[in-house]
């Protein structure tokens, strides 16, 4: 059947024999040294445990009380929540998050994080593609981005850009 994984440099997605598990072989893409990681039977895989019902009322109970107390607290100093802004006030600015974060869960190889923050850039069409590109001409600097190498950032930044065009 074959293990797929992604090269832990460029992030490109390999596709190496079950022979080869447990090893280390060299991306061909980049050359980079990777784990090739070992085939997973599917009897191997462990079952989610079952949802505890107590605890997610104990866990909703908690978020409602946050809640009122942020809104005691708005109340007592004359404050009101701030609402999201509406998406005709959205920029470009209001979305870099999205690229940061997409960056920093494929450098912590968080691939289905990383998948949510390109659907929601998406989502936001034009403005989506207009934050991506900040990045990828040096406007925007974010120090968060500082401890990956740079030229991963820009491997990252490329792939999210292919991402947003969608398949070809």
């Amino acid at each position: 059947m074959g293990i797929q994984f992604h090269c832990e440099h460029c992030r490109k997605e390999i596709k190496a024999p079950d022979a080869a598990g447990g090893r280390r072989g060299k991306c061909p893409y980049c050359g980079g040294s990777c784990y090739i990681p070992s085939p997973v039977a599917e009897d191997e895989l462990l079952p989610l445990a079952p949802l505890d019902e107590s605890d997610e009322r104990r866990r909703q109970q908690e978020v409602q009380h946050l809640i009122n107390q942020e809104r005691a607290i708005l109340a007592e100093i004359g404050g009101h929540p701030q609402a999201p802004p509406e998406p005709h006030e959205l920029k470009p600015d209001d979305l870099h998050h999205l690229v940061v974060n997409y960056c920093l869960d494929m450098g912590n190889g968080h691939l289905t994080r990383a998948r949510k923050h390109v659907e929601d850039l998406r989502k936001h069409g034009t403005m989506g593609s207009e934050a991506l590109t900040d990045f990828l001409t040096g406007k925007v600097k974010e120090p968060a981005l500082a401890n990956l190498p740079p030229r991963v950032l820009q491997g990252f930044l490329t792939q999210l850009r292919a991402d947003l065009r969608g398949p070809e």
